[in-house]
This record gives C-alpha cells, structure tokens and sequence, in this order.
C-alpha cells in the first residue's frame, strides 16, 4: 500500500496558481472519474478550496501514482503548462500523508488558525469522493479518523475559541452586552465590504431588526436585500440611532460622521437606554468622547483588534497540544492501516496455501480412482472446498478482528496474526517501508 498527497495550499502558490488548480464545484466529479479512469485500482479524494488544492491517492504499491504522474495528470486535466506550477507542488508520503490531513483538518496549516471551515470543507471532500466511489477502505479509515481528530483537537486545546477578525470580534463583544437580540434593533452604518462582512456575522444573533445606512441609497437596499433588513436614508441617520440599541459603524468618510452633541441629543431621546457603538471604521465614525456618556459603551477599532490579537495569541498556546495529539492519532491510524494491510496479505496467503493442498490432494485422489465419473469428481471436488472453508472460516475471523484491535504503534505485528503465520507456516511480511516529506 501506498499513500499520496500532492497539491498546492497559501503558503506554497499564490492565488493565481492555486485557482489554476481549483476544481469547482462542476469539475469535482469530473476530476474524481478522470482520476479512477487515470489510476484504476487506486483510491482518490480531491480537496478543493479557496487556500488549497490537494489530490490524494491510495493504492498498491505497484499501481499507485506517483508524484510526477499525478503532477502530469494537474497539467493534462486544467489545460496548463507544468512549469507554470511544478514549482509550488507540496507531497507527502505513506504515514506523513495520514499527519498532514489530520494537520489540514484541525486547521494547524490554515491561513486563518484555528477556523472552523475547513472540518467541513474535509467532510465535504470525502463524501463525494464516496459518492463517486472514488474512495475504498484506505481512505474511509483515514478520513474518518481525521475528522475525528479535527473535533478532537478544537475540543482539547479550544483552538476555535476567539475570534479573529474585526467584524467577528465585535458580533461577539455585543453578545457579551446583551443576553438576547430578538427584541434589539441593530444598525449598521456603511455598506462597503465591511459592512456586508459584519452583516454576515450578526445573522447568526437573529436580531429583531436590522437597519441599514449608507450614503449611496442603491448599495443600501441591495445590502438590505442579502441580509433581510431595512434600507435607512442617510437624511433619517439621527432617528436609526434613536431606535437602535447596537450600531456597528464601518465606513470611510474622511472625519466623524456622528458629533458629541449630536449624540448627546440622540441618548436624550432614548431616555438613556443602553446603546453599544462598535466603531470598526478608520478614521473614526464617532467622536471618542461619546463613550464617557452615561450608559453608552464605545469601542474603535483599536480596541477590537487588541481583541483579535489576545484571541490569537490563546489559539497559538493550543498549537504545541494539538500536535502532541495530532503525532499519537496519527501514529494510531498508520499502525492500523498497516495492520490491515498485514491481515489482507495473511489470509490472501493462507487462502493460497489451502487451495494448493487442496487441489494437489483431489489431482492425487482422482489419478488414484480413475474409474470415477464426472459427478462423483464434482462432488468430491465441492465437499473439499466446504471442508476448507470450514475449516479457515475461525483463522480467518480471529486475523480480521485481531487487525481492528489496538496495540502500541511500535508492535511489529498483532500476536495472533504472527501465530497464524506459523501455524500454518506462511514466514513472515516484508517490514513496512516509511517515507517522509517531500519538499
């Protein structure tokens, strides 16, 4: 057996190689047959995102692809030339292959650390790899396992804990002020792409209505349209600052847009109810002084980025845990792959052995009875095969059920698959080989 991953990810191509690359969602399964078609007999799962390409492949060692068939294959199926990107290929090897996935998946090797898309872009990838039946037992055990391990890691080290941008940095400062937000009126100042990124994360607070400002009154109801909120006049700003109890500001005007005074009349008129104003715009919205009014809390972008920075700093703790949990699974699920590969190879040799004694001893018998007639032969024939198979049926139960059962990654092999071997005088496996990255 033979494991293969090779592809390109953020740190190895910029993005004009990597969406050279891409497969899309209409090429996916194109991909995957091209691969089979390519590879028969071989395994494959194609993992395809914005900050990554990878192809993984498994197979017998004298089927599998290597790298520069599978480099070939990138360049034949995009049309593309291979020096326009042999140079930013990245491949593992056999057991670096099973440590680079479980990495890839607790997002260690992630443009942003610690994000949670990429679990699911990992299921995504091998659910359709199995819908094409691309994928066999190598790759249901690894990437079963690697989203396990993914879940694992987030839930030992809470590498997903804090978050990381600006715009999510503030949603969850808001949770922190107010315990519901189904009866909040939420405004959002801006409509650029901060503004659009902000609306995205304050979906998830179900608020009881959003307002939308902005000084182009098109991009405001567009906006408002893709989120389900209310398109606001810009000439209406100080009667959306009356109704709203969180404000989200992120445009680009050159000086504030909202005075102290000005603030201090709109506070008048809500009688003083709380009032959050995350200020997430460069150069500032508000005049800082608003945030010394009573019940009004004020926070500019400066003070969301420390934020994200103290975040980061919490998910880089989780790094050195999570490779410590990463090298034991990963050491766990190559000794079982390999076991696998030792019981499969066992009982395909035990079952050679048995059907050269068998078929030497009928060949024996039938020379000896001449006289026997095709059907007594046929017989004869079918009543040794029962009696075989009869007899393998236990040997071969204990190889497979001692294949799925742990033992420490260093063990040579499982006791009983060694006793199988010399009961029935099969020597010994090949030692298995182990490569590691390639660069």
């Amino acid at each position: 057996m033979k494991l293969l991953a090779l592809g390109v990810d953020h740190r190895s191509a910029p993005a004009t190689v990597r969406e050279a690359l891409a497969f899309g969602d209409d090429r996916l399964f194109e991909g995957l047959e091209a691969l089979q078609k390519s590879f028969p007999g071989n395994e494959f799962v194609v993992l395809s995102t914005c900050n990554r390409v990878e192809v993984y492949a498994a197979g017998p060692a004298d089927r599998a692809p290597d790298v520069e068939e599978v480099g070939e294959f990138l360049g034949d199926f995009h049309g593309l030339r291979p020096e326009s990107f042999a140079g930013h290929l990245v491949g593992y090897h056999d057991e670096a292959v099973v440590g680079h996935l479980f990495r890839v998946a607790s997002s260690l090797e992630s443009l942003v650390l610690g994000e949670g898309q990429i679990l699911g872009q990992v299921r995504e990838a091998y659910r359709t790899a199995v819908d094409r039946k691309a994928a066999g037992p190598v790759f249901h055990s690894v990437f079963q396992n690697a989203l396990r391990v993914g879940k694992l890691v987030r839930e030992k080290t809470g590498m997903d804990q804090g978050k990381l941008s600006v715009a999510s940095v503030a949603v969850d400062l808001a949770r922190e002020v107010f315990d519901t937000f189904t009866d909040k009126t939420v405004l959002v100042i801006g409509a650029g792409k901060m503004g659009d990124l902000t609306l995205q994360h304050l979906k998830g607070l179900s608020p009881g209505r959003i307002l939308i400002v902005n000084r182009n009154p098109e991009r405001a109801e567009a906006a408002a349209a893709r989120w389900q909120g209310q398109a606001v006049p810009f000439e209406q700003l100080g009667q959306a600052l009356i109704d709203a109890d969180l404000v989200i500001s992120t445009t680009a005007a050159a000086e504030p847009i909202v005075g102290l005074d000005q603030y201090v009349r709109v506070q008048r008129a809500r009688r003083n109810r709380l009032a959050l104003i995350l200020d997430i715009a460069i150069p500032r919205d508000f005049d800082p002084r608003i945030g010394d009014l009573d019940q009004v809390t004020l926070y500019h972008v400066d003070d969301l980025r420390a934020q994200a920075e103290q975040n980061l700093t919490r998910r880089r703790k989780g790094i050195e845990p999570a490779l410590l949990i990463i090298e034991r699974e990963t050491a766990a699920c190559y000794t079982a792959l390999r076991r696998q590969q030792d019981a499969g190879a066992l009982l395909r040799q035990l079952g050679d052995r048995a059907d050269e004694i068998r078929l030497r001893e009928l060949e024996h018998l039938f020379r000896s009875l001449p006289d026997l007639g095709d059907a007594d032969r046929e017989a004869i024939a079918h009543m040794a095969a029962r009696l075989q198979n009869q007899f393998l049926h236990h040997p071969r139960a204990a190889v497979r059920s001692a294949a799925s059962e742990p033992i420490p990654p260093d063990a040579p092999s499982h006791p009983i698959l060694t006793a199988v071997r010399h009961l029935f005088g099969l020597g010994d496996p090949p030692p298995p080989k182990r490569l590691d990255k390639l660069t």
